[in-house]
């Protein structure tokens, strides 16, 4: 092994020695009996109430009766055509960290 290779491990030994050495954070208390439910079972009987759940209901999906436009464009002259005015909402970020 090279001199060179030799000193840099013994400095990385001494240097490793004379840190602190670091506590290890404290386990997390495991959850008890009565906390963990049970995982619901998916079979014919509970099939429909678990469907329920999962598909959105009617007041939902009034978003979908809204005449959205597809383009800025469109709305600057739909705005103008209405003589009504344009609220134009723009973030800068990923859209769900909201950054």
């Amino acid at each position: 092994m090279p001199r060179m290779r030799i000193c840099l491990l013994l400095g990385l030994a001494v240097v490793g020695a004379a840190l602190p050495a670091q506590s290890e954070p404290a386990p997390t208390p495991a959850p008890t009996a009565s906390a963990i439910e049970p995982a619901p079972v998916l079979d014919d009987s509970t099939f429909e109430a678990h469907w329920q759940h999962v598909v959105p209901c009617a007041s939902e999906l009034e978003w979908r009766r809204i005449p959205w436009l597809g383009t800025l464009a469109e709305g600057v002259v739909a705005a103008q055509a209405a003589d009504k005015p344009i609220l134009l909402w723009a973030m800068n970020g990923h859209p769900l960290a909201c950054t």
